[in-house]
């Protein structure tokens, strides 16, 4: 009988491969020394010296090119430091919202309110990178985030057509205007879902990364963005979320950034 050395099958004499594997035999087989077994780092079997992945478990047992280029991205403090930049951003963005609410030149008004756009597109770009860059757990958190964007643009363009105040709503003055309902209905359900989701995907990196500050501000986050336009008053709460937000982040990425080195 002639034993095969790579899955260590019984074969007949006559044969020149193995049956189980097809691996070339041949008389000197029986002299040959097979190698080491590999264990598995998953499940602990004990798998053939040249094994590629595991038998039991189909652990990969050889790093490739595709594997290190993972460990490398997985190391790296950029996703970190694109939240810690998404948070800040965020915060200027709320801080010049607000600026531009007392009733002042209407041109320098004009010009904070394009500030905080600008600065929540730049937020919200950065929130998006960031959950991308983080895995598939996060990518839907990725592609809702944006949505706050658009869903921002819509209410104030809803509320531009009656010249009304961004944060306090005149129902009375907006059930006259179908254009501004619509625009301004779109707008909170997009910017409320975008919102929801940067807020759930914080939550997510909290339990991920365990870190219980981290899942305090999504929750303050979350608050703040559903009162945005209801209670102003609490808006508080989105700045302090997103500022606990960037404070937890800058240190992760500096940690990180030192481990990577």
């Amino acid at each position: 009988m002639k034993k095969c050395p790579r899955c260590g099958y019984e074969n007949p004499d006559t044969v020149q491969l193995c049956e189980r594997c097809r691996y070339p035999l041949s008389t000197a087989t029986q002299s040959y020394m097979p190698p080491t077994p590999m264990k598995c780092p998953r499940c602990g079997y004990e798998n053939q010296g040249n094994a590629a992945t595991c038998e039991r478990c189909r652990y990969p047992l050889r790093i490739g090119t595709f594997e290190l280029e993972e460990e490398r991205v997985e190391q790296s403090p950029e996703p970190f430091l694109r939240f810690r930049d998404g948070a800040l951003y965020l915060v200027i963005g709320v801080l010049f919202l607000f600026l531009s609410i007392p009733p002042v030149n209407q041109i320098l008004q004009d010009v904070l309110s394009l500030i905080s756009v600008v600065f929540l597109g730049l937020s919200t770009g950065s929130y998006s990178v960031g959950f991308r860059l983080m895995g598939k757990e996060l990518r839907s958190q990725s592609i809702l985030s944006l949505l706050l964007l658009p869903g921002f643009l819509f209410l104030v363009s809803g509320i531009g057509v009656v010249n009304v105040n961004v944060t306090k709503l005149n129902i009375s003055e907006l059930s006259k205007n179908p254009l501004a309902v619509g625009l301004i209905d779109l707008g909170f359900i997009l910017f409320l879902i975008g919102g929801i989701a940067l807020s759930m995907g914080m939550y997510k990196l909290g339990n991920m990364l365990g870190r219980s500050p981290i899942k305090i501000a999504s929750i303050l986050t979350l608050i703040g963005i559903v009162a945005f336009f209801v209670i102003p008053e609490l808006e508080f709460l989105l700045i302090g979320g997103q500022f606990l937000i960037y404070l937890e982040f800058r240190n992760l990425a500096i940690k990180k950034g030192d481990d990577h080195q």
